[in-house]
């Protein structure tokens, strides 16, 4: 076993070694991650149908998709949400002029656009934030105190897991 550095200081197995025998239920974990996705999504859309008056639903999926890359480029818009250049520079178009986005010079490169939020993009996406949060909550609502320390712990140890640096596909 090999020692990586992590918060709990535990020996981990090498990369591709065989799981442990406690190793978790990988059905569950794929059904889990299947019905987040699916609860995100139907989130989003009924969001979008009640609060995002200004953009196409497109628009609207993009800008969360995006959120997490700002402020950046054309290119890493392109990377992230899989558009081609024409379609992530008309994205950008469009939020610019509903004043979700804000295009401006790169200082470092002048060949380069900064893409970043508005004050009106950052507090929209605040708003649809806030409403996920009370949205997931009102799931968690019915839970015992020792089970959202159990879900918390559970929770902590997938991020941990997920958030490794090493990219595993390297050894696939």
């Amino acid at each position: 076993m090999k020692k990586t550095p992590g918060k709990t200081g535990k020996a981990r197995p090498a990369k591709g070694a065989p799981l442990p025998e406690t190793s978790p239920d990988l059905d569950s974990f794929r059904k889990m991650v299947r019905l987040l996705e699916r609860k995100h999504r139907a989130f989003l859309e009924q969001d979008w149908k009640a609060h995002a008056y200004e953009i196409q639903r497109s628009q609207f999926n993009q800008l969360m998709i995006v959120r997490f890359a700002m402020p950046c480029n054309l290119g890493r818009i392109m990377a992230v949400t899989g558009l081609t250049s024409a379609g992530a520079s008309l994205f950008v178009d469009k939020l610019v002029q509903s004043g979700y986005l804000i295009r401006t010079d790169d200082p470092d490169d002048r060949r380069n656009v900064r893409i970043s939020l508005s004050e009106k993009g950052a507090t929209f996406i605040a708003e649809v934030v806030d409403r996920f949060n009370a949205f997931i909550s009102a799931y968690l609502r019915t839970k015992t105190s020792e089970e959202l320390a159990v879900i918390t712990q559970a929770m902590n140890i997938i991020n941990e897991t997920l958030e490794d640096e090493e990219d595993i596909s390297d050894s696939l």
